[in-house]
């Protein structure tokens, strides 16, 4: 048995309205901002209003929509289609809490240029408002080296590393990286030391071994995710983990060696992909080990909503708890220090807004339930009913 921290978290490019709702939509739109300034604004060749038009008309209808609806009950935190398509169709609307990263576009857009090819965008182009990174589309699929922990495209001569499985990392995530085993023995510690102050202490010896995208998406019944925990029921009884990592020039070999897996223990090994900046990865050992917790305390049976949600909620505490550790990495006022406070952010953001039922829904209900009544008044309802406490 596994339980795993996914991968299937990033944005999505797919437009998800048909032709019917994307017009009744547009319409909509239009007629919304005719009443609101009382003038005519043709949409047909996207000419956008005023940026603090519609920066005023943005912020009212997200007002509207998120004071009538019930997170919890009725969305999840998943916005609805027709303020969604608002903004995808309309680059200057600022993001707020409720929004995904990414906005796409079918329309063509003369005020905008690409910050990957510095040309200026005549067809389909991304946006994504965390990192501020406009582009074509086509650089999605042309090559161009997107980083896999921070998702940001490389810019001109800003040189990217080539890990040994094919992923890309850009300088600012390599500056923290977690490429071997004695990268990852502080970050464990460091995760440990969490889990004891929140009275969570995981006693169990648990190997933590470093894999590459190969090997996860070997025993992860072919997904690539961030983390697995493999529990004492798998038939897994050996890992090829990732023992020395060396840098020759912009790409990055590995050394492996096998691990043989214990029989009897609760909680066999945990797997996490290495590569990742001590933030990124220390919030998905934190997913996991929450995972190993709970198999060593005895909670079983739970709905994947309820399992993943939880530990999205302990790895989203993790990042928090970071503000408060005096970590010289986050402190101080070097751009190493300023990149570091922005992933921080991104990633807490990421499970914020995840879409997907278990990571995204799941993670907000656990989240409501926690600030309710508390995070051990919580397992402990978990523990009794295999449910979150209403």
């Amino acid at each position: 048995m596994y339980a795993n921290r996914s991968l299937d978290e990033g944005p999505s490019y797919e437009n998800q309205f048909s032709e019917d709702e994307n017009e009744d939509v547009v319409r909509a739109i239009e007629l919304s901002l005719q009443q609101s300034k009382g003038k005519e604004i043709y949409m047909g060749d996207m000419e956008f209003p005023e940026i603090y038009e519609v920066e005023e008309l943005s912020q009212a209808l997200e007002e509207s929509t998120l004071s009538s609806t019930d997170e919890r009950t009725s969305t999840g935190g998943r916005e609805l289609k027709w303020w969604k398509l608002f903004k995808e169709l309309n680059p200057l609307v600022q993001p707020s809490k409720s929004t995904s990263f990414w906005r796409k576009s079918s329309k063509r857009c003369n005020k905008l240029v690409c910050d990957v090819c510095e040309e200026q965008i005549c067809s389909d182009w991304l946006m994504c408002t965390y990192w501020r990174q406009t582009f074509c589309e086509k650089h999605t699929s042309d090559g161009t080296p997107q980083c896999h922990s921070c998702s940001r495209y490389k810019i001109g001569e800003v040189k990217y590393i080539t890990l040994n499985d094919g992923r890309k990392l850009c300088p600012d995530c390599r500056y923290t990286a977690v490429m071997d085993p004695g990268d990852c023995k502080p970050l464990l510690d460091e995760v440990q030391r969490f889990f004891k102050g929140l009275n969570m202490k995981v006693r169990n010896y648990i190997p933590i071994l470093l894999v590459d995208e190969k090997e996860m998406i070997k025993n992860d019944n072919n997904k690539s995710s961030l983390g697995l925990t493999i529990y004492d029921k798998s038939e897994l009884d050996a890992v090829t983990y990732v023992s020395k990592s060396i840098q020759k020039g912009g790409k990055v070999e590995v050394v492996k060696e096998v691990e043989h897996l214990v029989e009897g223990r609760k909680v066999k090994a945990m797997l996490l992909l290495h590569g990742f900046p001590k933030l990124a990865l220390g919030a998905t050992l934190a997913h996991e080990m929450m995972h190993a917790w709970m198999q060593i305390e005895g909670y079983r049976g739970l709905s994947l909503n309820i399992a993943e949600g939880i530990c999205e909620v302990i790895a989203h505490k993790w990042l928090e708890w970071q503000s408060f550790t005096g970590d010289d990495n986050i402190e101080g006022t070097s751009d190493n220090a300023q990149f570091l406070r922005n992933l921080k952010e991104y990633l807490k953001q990421g499970i914020e807004k995840n879409h997907s039922e278990a990571y995204g829904h799941g993670f907000r209900e656990a989240k409501w339930a926690v600030e309710r009544y508390g995070l051990r008044s919580t397992l402990q309802h978990i523990s009794l009913t295999g449910m979150l406490p209403e």
